[in-house]
């Protein structure tokens, strides 16, 4: 059933020339319980590699306040590091990674049929057919195309909106107060990041799976988390029981790592088909503005120029990153505290650092 929904849902878009997802090497195990690890193979850069990560961990690199940084090449842990007080068992809270997470979930729910993406999505404030936020589609708020009006900055108390959602009087149902926004411009011609948005969605999944905090929790268990190891997942639920998809989820790092290695995969994981047939084609497939999939980040345009072009990353305040390879098979997981204004140091450093791999030679058609 999901495969056929996946070729009948996937995604009604045009072709677009992407980097084939490479699969897991035969003879690597999966990490559903531990990780596979070894050192970095014979043609990896790994003296450059070295320095590369005791730069950033030795309180005086390019990259102040990096905490843990993983590196999955090949389905193998080869690189694994932590600044001191933090270990493999502290868990990171994800910051708008978390958004990932959720395109990953909703792809479940489309693909069991429990929602429609290109139907208008099911809000209960905008049922009305002469409401013009009726047209919204659970496509549009995957994509942050919705057109509702919200101020994402963090700044201005007076004028955001994303404060008073997450810390103030409309926390206790985010989903009702993003959907309670007006329009700013017409369905799927703005793109707009926002974290009501994605509250938004996570309201809608909520909805579909039973419509609590506790039917949402055993769906994230059941779809997401327990096929892939990652025990260590705890999702933070506003009161009326809808996860904060935009920012607060709890993992360690390997688990964020199991997490990156399953979307790099497509979805797949040790034989099971955890994600839609071609959904993760979809969240990494660029829209119009050449930097945004479906809650995800993209690079085609080489918006970041260190970075390679098919890359694709989940990407967190604070510097959290998940940044999944295609063309050199490489997870690499990042959690830390750096500012804004080191955010350029962060991504050239990372961009060093994947450099350190060499392209996949042979990509499955």
């Amino acid at each position: 059933m999901r495969m056929l929904l996946a070729f009948l849902l996937l995604w009604a878009g045009p072709a677009l020339a992407l980097t084939p997802l490479p699969a897991q090497p035969e003879g690597v195990a999966w990490p559903t319980k531990e990780w596979p690890t070894a050192a970095p193979a014979k043609d990896v850069e790994a003296g450059r590699l070295d320095a590369l990560l005791d730069g950033v961990f030795s309180g005086q690199g390019p990259v102040p306040g990096t905490r843990a940084l993983l590196i999955v090449h090949r389905g193998v842990l080869v690189a694994e590091r932590y600044a001191l007080g933090f270990d493999a068992d502290r868990r990171f809270l994800s910051q708008s990674v978390a958004k990932t997470v959720l395109g990953a979930l909703t792809g479940i729910a489309v693909g069991e049929g429990k929602l429609a993406l290109d139907a208008p999505a099911p809000v209960a404030a905008w049922r009305d057919d002469a409401d013009p936020r009726h047209a919204i589609t659970v496509r549009n708020l995957l994509q942050m195309t919705d057109g509702l009006d919200f101020n994402e900055a963090y700044f201005n108390p007076f004028t955001s909106d994303v404060l008073p959602m997450l810390f103030g009087s409309e926390r206790e149902d985010m989903a009702a107060y993003a959907g309670s926004r007006p329009l700013a411009a017409k369905p799927g011609e703005r793109f707009a990041y926002s974290s009501g948005t994605a509250n938004l969605l996570s309201g809608i999944v909520r909805d579909s799976v039973g419509g609590t905090r506790e039917s949402y929790l055993a769906f994230m268990k059941a779809g997401l988390f327990d096929p892939i190891g990652m025990t260590s997942a705890e999702p933070e639920f506003d009161a009326s029981g809808t996860f904060v998809g935009s920012s607060w989820l709890h993992a360690t790092a390997r688990d964020w790592a199991r997490f990156g290695l399953l979307i790099l995969r497509g979805g797949v994981w040790d034989g099971r088909q955890v994600l839609p047939v071609g959904w993760v084609d979809f969240m990494r497939a660029p829209q119009g503005n050449g930097a945004y999939g479906a809650m995800t980040w993209v690079n085609p345009t080489r918006r970041l120029p260190t970075i390679p072009a098919d890359a694709f990353i989940a990407s967190g305040h604070r510097g959290q990153v998940i940044a999944m390879i295609p063309s050199k098979d490489l997870v690499v997981v990042r959690f830390g505290r750096t500012s804004y204004g080191d955010y350029d140091k962060l991504y050239e450093w990372l961009g060093r650092v994947i450099a350190a791999f060499p392209d996949v030679k042979h990509l499955p058609p």
